[in-house]
Protein backbone atom coordinates (compact mmCIF):
# COMPACT_ATOMS: atom_id res chain seq x y z
CA UNK A 1 0.00 0.00 0.00
CA UNK A 2 1.77 2.89 -1.57
CA UNK A 3 0.36 5.61 1.05
CA UNK A 4 1.61 3.82 4.05
CA UNK A 5 5.63 4.88 2.60
CA UNK A 6 4.14 8.43 2.64
CA UNK A 7 3.05 8.28 5.91
CA UNK A 8 5.87 6.97 7.90
CA UNK A 9 7.75 10.47 7.74
CA UNK A 10 4.40 12.36 8.65
CA UNK A 11 3.94 10.45 11.80
CA UNK A 12 7.54 10.66 12.59
CA UNK A 13 8.08 14.16 12.18
CA UNK A 14 4.79 14.65 14.46
CA UNK A 15 6.61 12.09 16.66
CA UNK A 16 9.38 14.73 17.07
CA UNK A 17 7.01 17.58 17.73
CA UNK A 18 5.89 15.61 20.57
CA UNK A 19 8.90 14.55 21.96
CA UNK A 20 10.65 17.98 22.21
CA UNK A 21 8.23 19.10 24.28
CA UNK A 22 7.61 15.88 26.53
CA UNK A 23 11.33 16.44 27.42
CA UNK A 24 10.74 19.86 28.50
CA UNK A 25 10.54 20.25 32.26
CA UNK A 26 7.28 21.65 32.46
CA UNK A 27 3.86 20.72 30.46
CA UNK A 28 1.38 23.62 29.74
CA UNK A 29 -2.22 21.36 30.60
CA UNK A 30 -5.73 22.69 29.48
CA UNK A 31 -9.25 20.88 30.48
CA UNK A 32 -11.33 20.28 27.22
CA UNK A 33 -14.93 20.53 27.77
CA UNK A 34 -14.87 16.09 29.01
CA UNK A 35 -12.74 16.98 31.45
CA UNK A 36 -9.74 15.08 30.02
CA UNK A 37 -6.49 17.12 29.58
CA UNK A 38 -5.06 18.27 26.33
CA UNK A 39 -1.11 19.53 26.24
CA UNK A 40 0.66 21.73 23.40
CA UNK A 41 2.01 18.57 22.52
CA UNK A 42 -1.53 17.00 21.38
CA UNK A 43 -2.28 20.26 19.44
CA UNK A 44 1.61 20.84 17.71
CA UNK A 45 0.89 16.67 16.47
CA UNK A 46 -2.67 17.76 15.73
CA UNK A 47 -1.34 20.72 13.26
CA UNK A 48 0.86 18.90 11.75
CA UNK A 49 -1.02 15.36 10.90
CA UNK A 50 -4.19 17.67 9.35
CA UNK A 51 -1.78 19.87 7.16
CA UNK A 52 0.28 16.41 5.51
CA UNK A 53 -2.72 14.68 5.37
CA UNK A 54 -5.16 16.92 4.01
CA UNK A 55 -1.96 17.76 1.23
CA UNK A 56 -1.34 13.66 0.78
CA UNK A 57 -5.05 12.96 0.77
CA UNK A 58 -6.82 15.84 -0.61
CA UNK A 59 -10.45 14.14 -1.38
CA UNK A 60 -10.62 12.39 2.37
CA UNK A 61 -11.06 14.38 5.32
CA UNK A 62 -9.35 14.25 8.57
CA UNK A 63 -10.88 13.80 11.74
CA UNK A 64 -8.87 14.25 14.92
CA UNK A 65 -9.79 13.95 18.78
CA UNK A 66 -8.57 17.99 18.65
CA UNK A 67 -10.97 19.10 16.55
CA UNK A 68 -13.13 20.88 18.78
CA UNK A 69 -10.10 22.64 20.45
CA UNK A 70 -9.70 24.26 16.66
CA UNK A 71 -13.34 25.25 16.97
CA UNK A 72 -14.58 22.43 14.26
CA UNK A 73 -17.79 21.78 15.10
CA UNK A 74 -19.22 17.98 15.32
CA UNK A 75 -21.94 18.85 12.48
CA UNK A 76 -19.09 20.52 10.07
CA UNK A 77 -17.16 17.27 10.64
CA UNK A 78 -20.03 14.89 9.75
CA UNK A 79 -21.07 16.53 6.74
CA UNK A 80 -16.89 16.00 5.18
CA UNK A 81 -17.38 12.38 6.44
CA UNK A 82 -20.89 11.56 5.18
CA UNK A 83 -19.89 13.11 1.72
CA UNK A 84 -16.41 10.81 1.23
CA UNK A 85 -15.41 7.73 0.11
CA UNK A 86 -12.95 7.20 3.31
CA UNK A 87 -11.65 9.13 6.06
CA UNK A 88 -9.12 9.80 8.22
CA UNK A 89 -9.71 9.04 12.05
CA UNK A 90 -6.69 10.17 14.30
CA UNK A 91 -5.28 10.56 17.34
CA UNK A 92 -2.69 12.82 17.48
CA UNK A 93 -1.21 12.01 20.96
CA UNK A 94 -3.16 8.95 22.58
CA UNK A 95 -2.82 8.62 26.00
CA UNK A 96 -1.85 11.97 27.27
CA UNK A 97 -2.08 11.26 31.32
CA UNK A 98 0.77 8.90 30.25
CA UNK A 99 2.61 11.87 28.36
CA UNK A 100 1.69 13.75 31.61
CA UNK A 101 3.30 11.20 33.71
CA UNK A 102 5.84 10.94 31.83
CA UNK A 103 5.99 6.65 31.25
CA UNK A 104 6.60 7.18 27.50
CA UNK A 105 3.41 4.84 26.89
CA UNK A 106 0.96 7.35 24.50
CA UNK A 107 1.27 6.98 21.08
CA UNK A 108 0.06 8.66 17.73
CA UNK A 109 -3.04 7.13 16.12
CA UNK A 110 -3.71 7.27 12.19
CA UNK A 111 -6.27 4.92 11.26
CA UNK A 112 -8.35 4.83 7.72
CA UNK A 113 -12.26 4.61 7.57
CA UNK A 114 -14.14 3.27 4.29
CA UNK A 115 -17.86 1.32 4.37
CA UNK A 116 -18.28 2.18 8.31
CA UNK A 117 -14.92 -0.38 8.98
CA UNK A 118 -11.44 0.10 9.86
CA UNK A 119 -9.30 -0.77 6.44
CA UNK A 120 -5.75 0.45 7.27
CA UNK A 121 -3.89 1.66 10.40
CA UNK A 122 -0.32 2.99 11.58
CA UNK A 123 0.39 3.38 15.67
CA UNK A 124 3.58 5.30 16.30
CA UNK A 125 5.13 5.30 19.81
CA UNK A 126 7.67 8.25 19.66
CA UNK A 127 9.51 7.84 22.79
CA UNK A 128 9.97 3.71 21.70
CA UNK A 129 10.81 4.56 18.19
CA UNK A 130 8.39 1.85 17.54
CA UNK A 131 5.78 1.72 15.10
CA UNK A 132 3.33 -0.47 13.45
CA UNK A 133 1.03 -0.96 10.56
CA UNK A 134 -1.03 -3.15 8.45
CA UNK A 135 -4.30 -2.82 6.92
CA UNK A 136 -6.70 -5.06 4.54
CA UNK A 137 -4.33 -4.25 1.43
CA UNK A 138 -1.16 -4.59 3.75
CA UNK A 139 0.25 -7.25 5.74
CA UNK A 140 1.04 -6.43 9.62
CA UNK A 141 4.58 -5.02 10.37
CA UNK A 142 6.20 -3.84 12.74
CA UNK A 143 9.91 -1.23 12.52
CA UNK A 144 12.10 -0.27 15.77
CA UNK A 145 15.35 1.99 16.10
CA UNK A 146 16.89 -1.51 16.50
CA UNK A 147 15.39 -3.26 13.64
CA UNK A 148 15.73 -0.27 11.15
CA UNK A 149 13.76 -2.33 8.39
CA UNK A 150 9.91 -3.48 8.29
CA UNK A 151 9.48 -7.13 10.03
CA UNK A 152 6.37 -8.92 9.23
CA UNK A 153 4.26 -9.54 12.49
CA UNK A 154 1.17 -11.90 13.75
CA UNK A 155 -1.35 -12.40 16.18
CA UNK A 156 -0.13 -15.90 18.23
CA UNK A 157 -2.56 -18.65 18.83
CA UNK A 158 -3.83 -18.46 22.08
CA UNK A 159 -1.34 -20.45 24.41
CA UNK A 160 -2.47 -23.22 26.75
CA UNK A 161 -0.06 -21.53 29.31
CA UNK A 162 1.60 -18.31 29.75
CA UNK A 163 -1.14 -16.55 27.83
CA UNK A 164 -1.03 -12.62 28.66
CA UNK A 165 -4.11 -10.36 29.06
CA UNK A 166 -3.58 -6.71 28.80
CA UNK A 167 -5.74 -3.54 30.35
CA UNK A 168 -5.08 -0.14 30.11
CA UNK A 169 -3.28 1.16 33.46
CA UNK A 170 -5.57 4.35 33.74
CA UNK A 171 -8.90 3.59 32.65
CA UNK A 172 -10.45 3.11 36.25
CA UNK A 173 -12.54 0.30 35.33
CA UNK A 174 -12.17 -2.72 37.33
CA UNK A 175 -11.12 -5.60 35.30
CA UNK A 176 -12.31 -9.10 34.49
CA UNK A 177 -8.65 -11.18 35.55
CA UNK A 178 -8.66 -14.42 33.31
CA UNK A 179 -7.94 -17.65 35.11
CA UNK A 180 -4.19 -18.78 34.34
CA UNK A 181 -3.36 -15.44 32.41
CA UNK A 182 -0.91 -12.82 32.97
CA UNK A 183 -2.19 -9.62 34.01
CA UNK A 184 -0.34 -6.37 32.15
CA UNK A 185 -0.67 -2.97 32.05
CA UNK A 186 0.03 -0.30 29.34
CA UNK A 187 -1.60 2.84 28.13
CA UNK A 188 -3.42 4.22 24.90
CA UNK A 189 -2.99 2.10 21.76
CA UNK A 190 0.01 0.37 22.32
CA UNK A 191 -1.86 -2.47 23.79
CA UNK A 192 -2.98 -3.19 20.14
CA UNK A 193 0.19 -3.41 19.11
CA UNK A 194 1.23 -5.85 21.67
CA UNK A 195 -1.53 -8.20 20.39
CA UNK A 196 -0.59 -7.84 17.11
CA UNK A 197 2.95 -8.68 17.65
CA UNK A 198 2.29 -11.71 19.49
CA UNK A 199 3.24 -10.86 22.84
CA UNK A 200 -0.54 -10.47 24.16
CA UNK A 201 -3.37 -11.96 23.29
CA UNK A 202 -6.66 -10.50 25.24
CA UNK A 203 -7.63 -7.20 25.74
CA UNK A 204 -11.36 -6.15 27.00
CA UNK A 205 -12.43 -2.74 27.25
CA UNK A 206 -16.05 -1.42 28.81
CA UNK A 207 -15.49 1.67 27.70
CA UNK A 208 -15.72 4.64 27.18
CA UNK A 209 -13.41 4.74 23.84
CA UNK A 210 -13.70 6.77 21.04
CA UNK A 211 -13.35 5.67 17.37
CA UNK A 212 -10.17 7.33 16.74
CA UNK A 213 -8.81 5.17 20.11
CA UNK A 214 -9.19 2.58 18.12
CA UNK A 215 -9.42 2.61 14.35
CA UNK A 216 -5.90 2.25 13.59
CA UNK A 217 -5.03 -0.22 16.37
CA UNK A 218 -7.78 -2.41 14.94
CA UNK A 219 -6.95 -2.31 11.69
CA UNK A 220 -3.54 -3.90 12.32
CA UNK A 221 -4.57 -6.47 14.76
CA UNK A 222 -6.72 -7.92 11.88
CA UNK A 223 -4.04 -7.13 9.31
CA UNK A 224 -2.09 -9.66 12.33
CA UNK A 225 -4.96 -12.34 12.11
CA UNK A 226 -6.14 -11.16 15.16
CA UNK A 227 -9.89 -9.97 16.01
CA UNK A 228 -11.93 -6.88 17.47
CA UNK A 229 -15.29 -7.45 18.08
CA UNK A 230 -18.06 -5.78 20.28
CA UNK A 231 -19.01 -7.49 23.61
CA UNK A 232 -21.36 -9.40 21.79
CA UNK A 233 -19.68 -10.34 19.30
CA UNK A 234 -20.78 -8.32 16.59
CA UNK A 235 -18.23 -6.19 14.71
CA UNK A 236 -16.59 -3.07 15.97
CA UNK A 237 -17.65 -0.56 13.14
CA UNK A 238 -17.13 3.26 12.67
CA UNK A 239 -18.90 6.15 11.38
CA UNK A 240 -21.09 6.47 14.59
CA UNK A 241 -22.87 9.65 15.50
CA UNK A 242 -21.19 10.62 18.83
CA UNK A 243 -17.93 8.41 17.83
CA UNK A 244 -18.37 6.72 20.72
CA UNK A 245 -17.25 3.04 20.85
CA UNK A 246 -19.15 0.40 22.62
CA UNK A 247 -16.77 -2.05 24.65
CA UNK A 248 -15.08 -4.40 22.94
CA UNK A 249 -12.77 -7.52 22.81
CA UNK A 250 -9.27 -7.75 20.87
CA UNK A 251 -8.01 -11.00 20.72
CA UNK A 252 -5.21 -13.38 19.02
CA UNK A 253 -5.80 -15.75 17.00
CA UNK A 254 -7.97 -18.90 18.59
CA UNK A 255 -5.76 -21.70 19.23
CA UNK A 256 -7.70 -23.79 16.47
CA UNK A 257 -5.56 -22.07 14.21
CA UNK A 258 -1.82 -23.41 15.73
CA UNK A 259 -1.73 -25.42 12.71
CA UNK A 260 -2.52 -22.91 10.15
CA UNK A 261 -0.32 -21.48 7.79
CA UNK A 262 -0.73 -18.05 6.30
Amino acid sequence: MEIAEHLEPILVRAGQAIARIYHQPEHRIQTKHDQTPVTEADLASHDLLVAALTALTPSWPVVSEEDSQHHRSSSQVHNLRASAEAYWLIDPLDGTREFIARTGEFSINCGLVMGHEAVFGMLYAPIQGTIYRGGSALAAQRKSREENDWQGIQCRPMPAEGAVQISSRRSGQSQLHQPGMRHDHLGSALKFGRIAEGTADLYTRRGPTMEWDTCAGQAIVQAAGGTVTCLDGGPLLYGKQDWRNPGFVVRGRPAASANRRD
